[in-house]
């Protein structure tokens, strides 16, 4: 019976979904804390982890079903012959065409890949393609090396698994790039195109009497699950799967957010008229909050908008800014006495001094369900002329459930149902952002 630790080393995308399947739950339960004690709704927590947890469940069954037995034990202690400190099967490895005049010590040449090698060479072709083999004392020495080449050459477009090897382009100079690790040996294919790099590569598996060990095929881990494999094995059913997620995604993306954010009519409150609702909305600036209630252009439509941080400071000579803004748009539908609100959001800092000037702005709109943000900054502060201010920091306080708690009490109590969406579209897609 394999161990644990083995499984988990030989499928290692088998324990990134392990840790996510335990790590989401764990995050969203801290998260769902946090809200709990800033007097938030949990809906939020139930609609992400419809979200997300799906995604990680996918994927770990996805690995579940391509993990496989962890490699024999020959497969690791597998060697070649080194012989008059030479590869013995030399034209197995390079081919017959690379000749001992054309082969270099890969250790000299590449110390830190293959330092840890007990023989490693390279091998070069006059076409401009490279051929490399190395035997490490363990396999885990071997594991480290590739690991290391893999991302030193920094492949782009890349394929492949452990078993079979990995394969892509390399992003310095767009040669192409076979690399197999077999147990304790590694070998190292280049070439300037995919095709040759093939090919160099199967000449070394070509030559009769071989002795250079081939990857073997291993077990799988629960062959129960295989028939989920084949099933998604050919390319109409991948797409399929795919359309599919997409959509059920997309609809629990608009409606779940919807419902996730809604609140509903307080209980016993007689629906008022769109006047009265407007008036109580409005009536909220005489309150001490630190936003404003705004009429809009359109009929019905009001914003909320909290500017909760705007300064201007000086230090180590060089000049900040910052400017933060959180609007809600509300529209009152009176038909179907529904309040519809999206939020808006937009930040601005910039900075300038000797060494040049820096400018950074961000906006975003659609629902958020819980902000909170403190920041303290130092410096001489100035104010809008430019003078500087008796003060020498600035700090700032933003809480979104002091924004909305208010506006969803006054729509709700004039008996309105207050209904977030991502999203106001066109009433004919109501049906999908609500």
């Amino acid at each position: 019976m394999n161990s644990l630790s083995g499984i988990l080393r030989a499928n290692p995308g088998l324990l990134v979904g392990l840790a996510l399947c335990a790590g989401m739950p764990l995050v969203l339960g801290l998260v769902a804390l946090i809200m709990r004690g800033a007097g938030a709704s949990l809906r939020p927590i139930v609609f992400l982890a419809i979200l997300m947890l799906p995604v990680a469940w996918v994927f770990l069954i996805g690995h579940l079903v391509r993990a496989r037995e962890p490699g024999p034990e020959s497969q690791s202690a597998a060697r070649l012959t080194v012989r008059d400190g030479r590869f013995e099967e030399r034209a197995a490895i390079f081919g017959a065409e690379v000749s001992a005049a054309h082969l270099r010590d890969a250790k000299a040449v590449f110390p830190e890949f293959f330092g840890e090698a007990e023989h490693a060479e390279l091998g070069i072709v006059g076409t401009g393609e490279t051929v490399v083999a190395a035997q490490f004392p363990t396999a885990e020495a071997a594991q480290r090396a590739s690991a290391a080449l893999w991302q030193t050459f920094q492949m782009s477009n890349t394929s492949g698994d452990e078993e079979r090897g990995w394969r892509g382009y390399r992003r310095r100079n767009s040669d192409y790039i076979e690399l197999l690790r077999h147990g304790r040996l590694i070998f190292f294919w280049t070439a300037p195109t995919k095709a040759a790099a093939a090919a160099r590569r199967a000449a070394s598996f070509a030559t009769p009497g071989s002795a250079l060990p081939a990857a073997a095929e291993r077990a799988p881990l629960f062959p129960a699950l295989q028939p989920l494999g084949a099933l998604f094995q050919p390319t109409h059913m991948k797409v399929a799967g795919l359309l599919l997620i997409g959509l059920l995604y997309t609809g629990w993306f608009f409606k779940g957010a919807a419902w996730a954010a809604s609140a509903r009519p307080a209980a016993g409150a007689v629906p008022a008229k769109p006047a009265e609702l407007a008036a109580r909305l409005e009536s909220i600036n005489a309150l001490d909050v630190p936003f404003r209630i705004e009429r809009g252009e359109q009929p019905g439509e009001f914003f909320a908008t909290w500017r909760y941080a705007d300064a201007k400071w000086i230090d180590h000579a060089r000049a900040h800014g910052l400017r933060r803004v959180f609007r809600i748009r509300m529209v009152l539908d009176e038909a179907s006495r529904v309040v519809r609100s999206t939020d808006y959001g937009a930040s601005h800092d910039w900075s300038a001094g000797a060494d040049g000037a820096r400018i950074q702005w961000n906006a975003g709109l659609g629902l958020v369900f819980f902000q909170s943000e403190q920041r303290r900054v130092f410096g001489l502060q100035l104010d809008e002329q430019g003078r500087f201010k008796p003060e020498l920091s600035y700090s700032y306080k933003f809480n979104l459930q002091e924004m909305k708690n208010p506006l969803i009490d006054a729509v709700t109590r004039a008996g309105w149902t207050w209904r977030p969406t991502v999203w106001q579209g066109p009433v004919w897609l109501r049906w999908l952002t609500e």
